[in-house]
């Protein structure tokens, strides 16, 4: 049996699995990342799991980090949200000390690579995955690859949707992220209510909205109307057979989907947008999954 570790590391946990090449977990283990937010505490923690699994025999490590990478060099080029790891050459450092071949991508791509081999997209050659959480993670599959050039991601949250829009984390201004984003939807959820009522997470919005709170509602139809304009863009460029979505803002997609599609159906080019389905990710464990997928393909070549 051939098992290969993937990671799936998160701005608040860093989950590590061993999984056969079906995507069969056997041993798992998570991780607080602030605890491992040091360089050398990382990879001493990664070394020290890596030792714990041996009766497992790996045959390489997949990485799926959040941030912009060099696939070919496994190149940190920075990580947002993560202090510390500008300009680092992880894939070098963990393969000497590791032994083990070791190949690193960007979080959104590994999420994809798993929903397209094992999930909601393996029945198609085409598809876009997005991520809403916090920000927009992307990434898109066409003819059954991984769309990416040099660097790890395919940007979609940075995609400008209005020329003066909020200011992004990114250093632009009006990207979708900015329109989509968990932070933009509590924000605009606690304008709308005049600052007399607040939500911690976008989940309490979805509920309330579910109830039939006006300021709610309001929040989802703003977010569909944004979401659905940006995806008729990326409908009429990629033709996708599906639109795959993850991420914790996802579990709104009973009410956004409707009217999502409301705003495709009236910006897309209809025969692009002709038989395109939209669906929620199937997998529980698509980070580490996808890691580990990572691991497997990139070696069998």
């Amino acid at each position: 049996m051939k098992t290969f570790l993937g990671i799936d590391w998160g701005g608040t946990y860093i989950k590590a699995a061993v999984l056969d090449s079906k995507g069969k977990i056997y041993n798992k283990k998570v991780f607080a990342s602030e605890e491992l937010r040091e360089k050398k505490v990382f990879i001493r923690t990664l070394k020290n799991f890596v030792a714990s699994v041996q009766k497992f025999k790996l045959k390489g490590i997949g990485i799926g980090a959040p941030g912009i990478i060099n696939i070919r060099r496994g190149f940190i080029y920075y990580l947002p949200n993560i202090p510390g790891w500008k300009n680092f050459p992880l894939k070098t450092i963990l393969e000497k000390e590791l032994k083990l071949p070791v190949f690193i991508d960007n979080d959104a791509n590994v999420f994809a690579l798993a929903e397209a081999r094992l999930g909601a997209a393996k029945d198609v050659e085409r598809a876009i995955f997005l991520t809403l959480g916090t920000g927009l993670g992307g990434a898109v599959i066409f003819n059954g690859r991984i769309l990416e050039g040099e660097v790890s991601a395919s940007e979609v949250g940075h995609v400008p949707l209005s020329i003066d829009g909020k200011l992004c984390g990114c250093g632009a201004k009006g990207c979708i992220e900015t329109f989509v984003g968990n932070r933009y939807l509590l924000e605009r959820y606690t304008h709308l209510k005049s600052n007399k009522g607040k939500a911690s997470e976008v989940k309490e919005i979805f509920e309330r909205a579910q109830a039939g709170e006006p300021e709610a509602l309001i929040v989802w139809k703003e977010f569909s109307v944004a979401l659905g304009k940006f995806l008729a863009g990326m409908i009429n460029i990629f033709n996708p057979q599906k639109i795959v979505f993850g991420g914790g803002v996802s579990k709104a997609f009973s009410i956004f989907k409707p009217l999502v599609w409301q705003v495709i159906k009236k910006q897309a080019m209809w025969p692009q947008a002709k038989g395109v389905k939209l669906v929620r990710a199937k997998l529980k464990n698509a980070g580490v999954i996808g890691a580990a997928l990572l691991a497997k393909e990139n070696i069998g070549k």
